[in-house]
């Protein structure tokens, strides 16, 4: 395997001051965990990406674990979300008070609705540590199913470009 010792910051079309990532469902919450770990990401736009465990598939979180995922979720926590030690309030957290975007669609048959806005509402106490939710934690609950609508998709552009400019 040959590995790149080019980093892409380097690449003259990046500036590594203004970072955004997108994701829309795997890659929504991709872009979560991404962001979480890695703290050149500035702004975020997840699209279908999450729910609380307890209300992924009523708790069923066998959706997570393949092989070539997280099969941890099944081999060390059993399926179980009060096993599992994280929900997606404390990786919305770990990413304050840097930027989000959420697009929840209200008939998500993936992500439950009702579990983003519990985790919307966890997640705003870390955001209000920082001044408030504000610009910093934008959320669009679209009458939809699991999808990114186009009007959605270009208010997130818009407003990570914004995010990126500051």
């Amino acid at each position: 395997m040959l590995k790149s010792t080019l980093l892409p910051e380097t690449l003259p079309e990046v500036d590594s001051d203004r970072i955004g990532c997108i994701g829309h469902s795997l890659g929504g919450h991709n872009t979560l965990f991404t962001a979480a770990f890695d703290v050149r990401i500035l702004a975020v736009v997840t699209s279908c990406g999450f729910t609380a465990f307890h209300s992924y598939y009523e708790g069923d979180l066998a959706g997570w674990t393949s092989d070539r995922y997280m099969p941890r979720i099944r081999d060390e926590y059993g399926n179980g979300p009060d096993r599992v030690p994280f929900d997606f309030h404390e990786g919305l957290a770990a990413i304050a008070p840097r930027s989000i975007f959420i697009n929840a669609p209200v008939s998500d048959s993936n992500f439950d609705v009702n579990g983003v806005r519990k985790v919307i509402a966890e997640s705003e106490k870390a955001f209000a540590v920082y001044g408030g939710v504000g610009a910093r934690l934008q959320v669009r609950y679209p009458d939809s199913g699991h999808d990114f609508p186009v009007e959605i998709r270009a208010e997130a552009y818009q407003w990570l470009e914004e995010q990126l400019q500051q």
